[in-house]
């Protein structure tokens, strides 16, 4: 879809609400269908074991077309990917949601994803290009406040669906609001310069990216089903390994790479994504642990609890955007250390939770990990941005998100592996959720700290 570029305006607040709408609706989707498998399940009549493939393959999908996606839009144009990929969400929703069988929906799922990868990828680029440097961390502030703020609402909408309305609103509820996202977009994201196109396609490092990352989701998001231990999961982890390993050999010895090894060169870059991911799956620890607490040791209603885990997006939209602002002014390194420590102090809380089993005691754990999550995500997102090329930005962006759904998938997997090993769910069954994510949180400040104590060599 086109429009006469007369009509095309630069305006930054229209710029933002488009491409926040978007960022917030793609990961509703993602949470409003999770609470709701059970439901699906007995609507289409299938075991949880094929029902759940509604969301192993929506993030499969995006997981694996997340760097493509921005290698395209770096050749194509990032508003170009990023429009597309609006019309084709909404589109692909109205499908979804007329579906007259599982493989249908199964198929319009991950037509869906197509969609939603093409914007998450590109957003950041956007924003990058568009937002003056000045702003930019205030602007990567909101997006990553209303990310949270979609992954939240989506388990929330998604019980209320259930209990109220009939299942296709689970996929039409947000077309509405893609229908004016997708004409915001249309009309306040600017043309840009496109970046110089490459004369070849590095098909082959695609693939062999492409294939390490679905395999590894795959055995992750599988592991507590297939076991730890197991076979399946050892050897298609290893096939991940493996053809990772391929990838960087042949990206080392290709003229025009898929993803550019030179570019991890950069310990900002390196370590500014390892925080990505290590940051959401700390944050992910939380939010698949603490609502089993919140039922099975202070026992509250679904209902209930879903409130309380509300106080998690609420702290981190408070500091997202004030992290952002003062990290265009600071830099953004000390605003990332402080939030890894307050993730840190969070979990450190948790240990002690068997002496303290109070609502009030999680509602602060909730609250230190909100606020630290919002210190984290923008300045983190700038700092990679900051140092990485012009022509890169739309393949590093989708990088970004990419580590951003592997930390959610890792942190999903390992918290729920671990209340999976208690025979019986205490207080004490949540100590090693505690003890792994402060771990995780101290092994990250260590990486920034090397970040920090390197970048002058940037």
């Amino acid at each position: 879809m086109r429009i006469p570029s007369s009509l095309i305006k630069y305006n930054p607040v229209g710029l933002m609400t488009a491409i926040c709408m978007g960022a917030f609706t793609s990961h509703y989707t993602a949470g409003v269908v999770n609470i709701s498998l059970p439901y699906l399940s007995d609507v289409f009549g299938a075991d949880l074991e094929h029902i759940q493939w509604i969301t192993v393959s929506y993030l499969l999908t995006i997981a694996a077309l997340l760097p493509v996606m921005g290698s395209v839009g770096d050749r194509l144009g990032y508003r170009f990917i990023h429009n597309l990929g609006y019309v084709l969400f909404t589109i692909s929703s109205l499908l979804v949601a007329f579906s007259s069988n599982l493989f249908m929906l199964f198929a319009f799922r991950v037509v869906q994803a197509m969609g939603a990868a093409m914007f998450q990828a590109t957003n950041i680029a956007l924003v990058s290009i568009h937002i003056p440097k000045d702003r930019r961390g205030q602007a990567l502030g909101l997006v990553s406040t209303v990310v949270a703020l979609g992954t939240m609402a989506g388990p929330i909408a998604g019980g209320w669906i259930t209990e109220w309305l009939h299942w296709k609103w689970l996929f039409l509820l947000h077309v509405p609001v893609m229908i004016v996202a997708s004409i915001l977009a249309l009309r306040y994201i600017p043309k840009h310069n496109k970046i110089k196109e490459r004369k070849v396609f590095d098909i082959v490092g695609m693939l062999l990216f492409t294939g390490g990352v679905v395999s590894f989701i795959l055995g992750i998001s599988f592991m507590n089903t297939w076991g730890i231990g197991s076979a399946k999961t050892i050897w298609i982890l290893i096939a991940s390994l493996f053809a990772m390993y391929v990838f960087w050999l042949w990206e080392s010895r290709h003229p025009v790479p898929f993803i550019s090894i030179q570019l991890f060169r950069s310990s900002s870059v390196l370590s500014g994504l390892i925080i990505s991911s290590s940051s959401f799956l700390l944050a992910n620890l939380v939010l698949v642990g603490v609502p089993f607490y919140l039922s099975h040791i202070v026992q509250l209603s679904p209902a209930a609890a879903g409130y309380v885990m509300l106080v998690y997006p609420i702290c981190l939209a408070a500091v997202g955007t004030l992290a952002g602002r003062l990290s265009d002014r600071y830099g953004s390194i000390p605003f990332v250390m402080i939030g890894l420590g307050c993730m840190g102090l969070g979990f450190l809380g948790g240990l002690f939770i068997h002496h303290y089993s109070t609502l009030a005691g999680i509602i602060v754990i909730l609250a230190s990990i909100g606020l630290g999550m919002g210190f984290v995500a923008s300045p983190n997102n700038s700092l990679i941005i900051e140092h990485t090329p012009k022509t890169l930005v739309g393949a590093v962006g989708g990088m970004i998100a990419l580590t951003r759904n592997l930390g959610m998938v890792l942190g999903a997997s390992f918290g729920l592996g671990m209340l999976n090993h208690a025979t019986e769910i205490t207080t004490v069954s949540f100590l090693p959720i505690f003890g792994f994510g402060l771990g995780i949180s101290a092994a990250s400040m260590f990486v920034l700290r090397y970040c920090w104590a390197r970048r002058h060599e940037n």
